[in-house]
């Protein structure tokens, strides 16, 4: 990855995508990648040259992006994360919540380091309905959490746009396909949108299921914290399942737990997005 990572000066623009195509090809390949990278090249091509422009590695890029309808979306926490990182701030994004329910509203802030001036950028859940993007069940299940991703987005693409190069969020791209459907909320939907994320690393028969609470609890905290396969699988080889679904509820509990813990989830959410 490091002489991708460090592509030769004197190459020429084509050169430099022949490099990075074959380097895609052999990446593609590995059972070291990310599972939703495995077998497509194209897809790897697409991560290794965003990496290149961010001048990031391309393992990191894949490690935090997904693509979805065609679209490479990044991880919310990843990009606040870089922003955090960048040298443009004072110190991290922060937040002020206020209200509850329909009244939410959260203001994420910073401090630009060169001047010592106050930035920030305010959402509120009555805007979030307006642009339809609670028909996303997670607006329901984590509304806060939502909240803080997206007013985070906006204050680094409103102030810092370099950070983010174009990217797009994950929450972005699935806020705005959710918008435009048709979504008629009932149950078995709900339990779809909360398995997908999943299915690339479990087994078929999941989509049929009629998760307990239980699981959907874990799924949703697997697919927010983008939970490794090899994380996944090590619970289940210790269990003697196939998938997630096979777990019973103490060890599906245990799971949940370890994410909790692993994440400090529960008890100090600012740590998680900051």
């Amino acid at each position: 990855m490091s002489n991708i990572a460090t592509v030769n000066p004197k190459l020429n623009g084509l050169e430099m995508m022949e490099k990075a195509l074959k380097f895609s090809e052999i990446m593609a390949q590995a059972d070291i990648i990310p599972p939703h990278y495995r077998g497509k090249p194209a897809n790897v091509f697409i991560a290794v040259q965003s990496a290149l422009r961010m001048n990031l590695d391309p393992m990191q890029i894949m490690q935090n992006t997904f693509v979805i309808g065609g679209k490479l979306g990044m991880v919310t926490s990843f990009a606040i994360s870089l922003a955090n990182q960048s040298g443009l701030f004072d110190s991290g994004i922060r937040y002020r919540i206020d209200g509850s329910g329909e009244n939410l509203k959260v203001t994420a802030y910073t401090n630009l380091k060169k001047t010592g001036e106050e930035i920030s950028y305010t959402i509120t859940m009555k805007e979030a309905k307006a642009e339809g993007w609670t028909k996303n069940a997670k607006y329901q299940s984590l509304p806060e959490l939502m909240l803080r991703y997206r007013a985070a987005t906006l204050l680094i693409r409103t102030h810092v746009p370099e950070v983010l190069n174009g990217m797009h969020m994950v929450e972005e791209i699935e806020d705005v396909v959710m918008s435009t459907k048709d979504v008629t909320p009932n149950k078995s939907q709900s339990i779809s949108s909360k398995l997908d994320s999943v299915l690339s690393y479990q087994e078929e028969e999941v989509k049929n299921l009629e998760p307990s609470e239980t699981l959907l609890e874990l799924l949703e905290l697997v697919k927010l914290h983008n939970v490794s396969s090899e994380i996944i699988n090590k619970w289940c080889s210790k269990a003697g399942v196939e998938s997630i679904a096979g777990l019973d509820e103490e060890k599906q509990q245990a799971c949940i737990k370890y994410i909790n813990e692993q994440y400090n989830y529960l008890h100090n959410i600012d740590d998680l997005i900051a």
